[in-house]
């Protein structure tokens, strides 16, 4: 369900903007397109989860917004809707182009989440397309921490060298509500008794590293939890393999974009699984997201716009046998310019 924000013919009504109960927030204006663009809240802002919160669009009198629908995602998540914000009810500030609404933090979110802003913006009135903007804040969970806990059987058994995975753990809040304690932002500390068994980074993530046992403390907002964990795996060497792409590039609207793979290796020359997945922007279709090369159609921007992607590579013992072990993520930013 969206509220909309309407483009009729300048000559049906006799002001730019004007409110029509009947279908909504009606914008008139000239043909060419400009910028979407998210001015509230900034960039690095700090919010509470669950709180109502201003949002602000900011355009130039000359776009035509149909509807901006706002999607709340972790950091690391693919772009989909995992979290999409109430719809915003705008209206239009001292006639500058700006407009103004309020969102709902979702209830669960904890740490550094990603605000995306997508738009529909019209010319004429059949053509159009898609205009977006993002910004990174930090949420934070009015209520306090109880109890910190595991989604799986103690000990954690794991059987494959190399493998990589999150710290499946979450934290009860005494709203009720479970929130995940690992990711950017989220206030926890992860530890490893041994190291030459599992490594933990510092967003709780595991690489399992040789067979025996330890154990993952993890401490968040004065609370602490404990996790036993027994790797037995074959006891054959099976060293990570390495996924290796461009760190960067720069593509223009409507260009064929290829994210390329192929130089990602492994020390012990095992074959490789390729799997990428997009981390920032409005999503796009990937052509072939299981392959060495993939590549998608740069969306229409109206200003510099970044679409974030990673590639993790696992290695194999052939064609069809999964090995386990992964790479750490390759990051590819791709930036679109008008």
């Amino acid at each position: 369900m969206l509220r909309r924000l309407m483009q009729i013919d300048c000559s049906e009504v006799p002001s730019a903007a004007r409110w029509l109960p009947a279908i909504g927030l009606v914008f008139c204006a000239a043909a060419s397109a400009q910028a979407l663009s998210l001015t509230a809240p900034r960039d690095g802002a700090h919010v509470r989860s669950g709180a109502e919160i201003r949002v602000s669009v900011g355009r130039d009198d000359a776009a035509n917004l149909r509807h901006v629908r706002y999607f709340w995602l972790r950091l690391g998540e693919e772009s989909v809707a995992a979290h999409q914000a109430d719809p915003a009810e705008f209206h239009p500030v001292n006639g500058e182009g700006q407009l103004e609404g309020t969102v709902t933090v979702p209830r669960e979110a904890i740490g550094d989440m990603r605000l995306l802003a997508v738009g529909d913006v019209v010319r004429g009135r059949l053509a159009g397309h898609q205009d977006f903007d993002e910004v990174v804040i930090h949420v934070e969970p009015q209520a306090r921490l109880s109890t910190i806990e595991f989604a799986v059987d103690k000990p954690w058994r794991l059987d494959t060298l190399g493998k990589r995975l999150s710290v499946p753990v979450f934290g009860q809040f005494e709203d009720g509500l479970a929130r995940p304690l690992q990711g950017q932002g989220t206030g926890s500390t992860f530890h490893s008794s041994d190291e030459r068994i599992v490594r933990v980074t510092p967003q709780g993530e595991i690489q399992v590293a040789g067979n025996g046992k330890a154990a993952i403390t993890v401490l968040s907002r004065g609370q602490e939890g404990r996790l036993a964990v027994v790797v037995e795996a074959e006891d054959t060497a099976n060293r990570p393999p390495e996924a290796v792409a461009p760190t960067s590039l720069i593509a223009k609207p409507g260009a064929v974009v290829t994210l390329n793979g192929l130089k990602s290796r492994d020390p012990d020359g095992d074959p490789l699984l390729f799997r990428w997945k997009q981390v920032r922007g409005n999503k796009v279709d990937l052509t072939a997201p299981n392959e060495a090369t993939t590549s998608f159609v740069a969306p229409h921007v109206a200003e510099r716009r970044l679409l974030q992607f990673h590639l993790v590579v696992t290695d194999l013992y052939g064609p069809d046998t999964v090995k386990g072990a992964d790479s750490e993520p390759a990051v590819v930013d791709v930036w679109i310019t008008p």
